[in-house]
């Protein structure tokens, strides 16, 4: 079920890297957080007064929870969460090898050219290893 709605398992998203994708720095979020936490809190103060009796105790400080935990979820939904996940997907992956073939390779070096040494290398095992 749940690669279903995620596209990945489980155990790649435990590999993965909590990051912002918003173009202000992080320690912004943390201090917008703490002034709209201390923004909320002088204004259920300066309103407790004012308020039903009902609201003037522990209740109007659980609003005041609730408030600073709305904002925070809006501030860190405006920096863009995301999550980062390497995921190898089979036959996506492609290596290239380029063999040079310029008139420095044509020079004769042992009895053959600098090309055919490296054609050699390279059938000798070497593109073997490299498509495992």
């Amino acid at each position: 079920m749940f690669e279903f709605f995620f596209k990945y398992p489980r155990s790649v998203y435990s590999r993965g890297h909590f990051a912002f994708l918003g173009a202000w720095p992080t320690w912004t979020l943390a201090l917008l957080i703490l002034a709209a936490a201390v923004g909320l809190a002088w204004l259920i103060r300066s309103r407790l007064k004012q308020a039903a009796p009902l609201l003037q105790g522990w209740r109007a400080w659980i609003i005041w929870g609730l408030q600073t935990l709305l904002a925070a979820m809006v501030l860190v939904l405006l920096w863009q969460p995301a999550i980062t996940v390497a995921e190898l997907k089979p036959q996506q992956n492609i290596i290239a090898v380029l063999v040079d073939d310029s008139r420095s390779m044509g020079i004769s070096e042992d009895g053959s050219t600098r090309q055919a040494q490296a054609v050699k290398a390279l059938q000798d095992g070497v593109l073997a290893s490299l498509s495992r």
